[in-house]
């Protein structure tokens, strides 16, 4: 319409001239308000269409911008409900306080000097030495179960259902809607963030959290007792599968820290 329209409005104002100066329109005064009349219609009909493309597209754009806000709103809002399924905290900032605690909990107990184990070591030293050891390590033990419960809001703590949820709706965020958000030019994740994210679901799937600290010596000896190991090899066993909870449960704890910080930033978007 536009091609068409002002061409012939072009034409319009070239022919009033022209018979402005050859004098056609004397006498002519309704060909002459024809003509002048067409011609503004010529140049009227494009700019009026182009205001209301315009206007329109602009309409459009801010209804698209506001449904992607409404979607990105209820996606956010459903990865932070499941975020938070298993854990005793109504919000993620009352769940960092608890994690908070248990890291304080966890760092205790790793500040307990492992036993050095050295060749030729006899079984009366590694036995004292380890029992010293776990003196000092039961009740730091205690405070972190104690925190650990206030945490989780199921005795088995966090499930692998759970985190297969999770991670579902993480790749649905990722994979959907962070691409609908740059469209309409919405903040998003910054690239390091969104790089963490990725990578946090390894350490929340190696790490583990509620995985029971055995600190009973004898049933170290129970469990070793069919292979018929020294007492010494027992105590030095036993002593490092603690040491692998312990860094079990640190593995845990930073990938679920990196989670909290991405979630909360999720959150503080919309």
């Amino acid at each position: 319409m536009v091609y068409v329209c002002v061409p012939l409005g072009v034409l319009g104002i070239v022919v009033g001239v022209y018979g402005d100066h050859h004098g056609w329109w004397e006498h002519q005064s309704f060909l002459t308000n024809l003509i002048s009349s067409l011609t503004s219609v010529m140049f009227g009909i494009p700019t009026a269409l182009l205001v209301l493309g315009y206007l329109s597209n602009a309409q459009a754009e801010a209804l698209q911008k506001q449904q992607i806000r409404r979607r990105a709103r209820r996606d956010v809002d459903a990865f932070q409900q499941v975020l938070l399924r298993p854990f005793a905290a109504a919000d993620l900032a009352s769940l960092r306080a608890r994690k908070s605690d248990l890291d304080r909990a966890l760092a205790a107990l790793r500040r307990v000097r492992p036993v050095s184990f050295a060749p030729g070591q006899g079984t009366y030293e590694i036995s004292q030495a380890v029992e010293t050891w776990l003196d000092q390590v039961r009740p730091l033990e205690a405070a972190y179960q104690q925190a650990l419960t206030a945490m989780t809001a199921q005795t088995a703590g966090p499930q692998a259902l759970w985190l297969d949820d999770l991670q579902a709706h993480w790749e649905e965020l990722d994979q959907g809607l962070r691409f609908q958000m740059a469209e309409a030019d919405q903040a998003w994740l910054t690239p390091a963030r969104m790089l963490e994210m990725r990578r946090l679901w390894v350490g929340l799937r190696d790490g583990n959290i509620t995985k029971p600290f055995d600190l009973d010596p004898d049933t170290w000896q129970a469990r070793t007792r069919a292979r018929r190991e020294p007492l010494s090899a027992v105590f030095q066993h036993g002593h490092d599968r603690g040491q692998g909870v312990l860094a079990a449960r640190k593995t845990w704890l930073d990938a679920f820290g990196v989670l909290l910080d991405g979630a909360g930033e999720l959150v503080a978007l919309q």
